[in-house]
């Protein structure tokens, strides 16, 4: 993982950008979500699946995968049972993967020269900014302690 935290760093770093630790983080895990999808979609597809369901197959092993690291390695510990921070990181990841969807499907219909590999990616692109809000002051946004007392979540692993 520090590779590509690294290299999102030194890539950063030559556009002039200074990124929080917490977004090469978020981007670092993104790229290992997005080569499990990628990887997945891709012989799904060739293998002669439909591009829909190959698409949401990458996307339900992905997710599996990144909501693991973010709460290991991106964000701090919530508060909330895992059962909890699950459920909301499905949410965001429902809406921003909407947008990555759309944008996949608007890519194959109008844009066919396009390799779909290619689609998925530009897809998962455009959703990022979406996931990085909505994981970041959501799902992994630190329970106060007035409601954490009122839930009953006293360890953050319980499920």
């Amino acid at each position: 993982m520090s590779f590509v935290n690294h290299a999102v760093q030194r890539g950063a770093a030559r556009l002039g950008l200074t990124l929080p630790i917490g977004l090469i983080r978020f981007l670092g895990v993104g790229v290992a979500g997005l080569a499990v999808q990628t990887g997945l979609f891709t012989v799904l597809f060739h293998l002669g699946v439909n591009k829909s369901i190959a698409w949401l197959v990458g996307l339900a092993a992905a997710t599996a995968l990144t909501w693991f690291l973010n709460r290991r390695f991106t964000f701090a510990a919530t508060g909330r049972r895992r059962r909890s921070e699950m459920t909301r990181y499905f949410i965001v990841t429902a809406i921003a993967q909407s947008v990555s969807f759309g944008v996949f499907h608007a890519l194959f219909a109008f844009a066919p020269r396009i390799p779909p590999s290619i689609d998925v990616i530009l897809g998962a692109v455009v959703a990022t900014l979406f996931s990085y809000t909505g994981q970041r002051f959501f799902t992994f946004s630190p329970v106060s302690s007035t409601s954490a007392v009122s839930s009953g979540a006293t360890d953050p692993t319980d499920s």
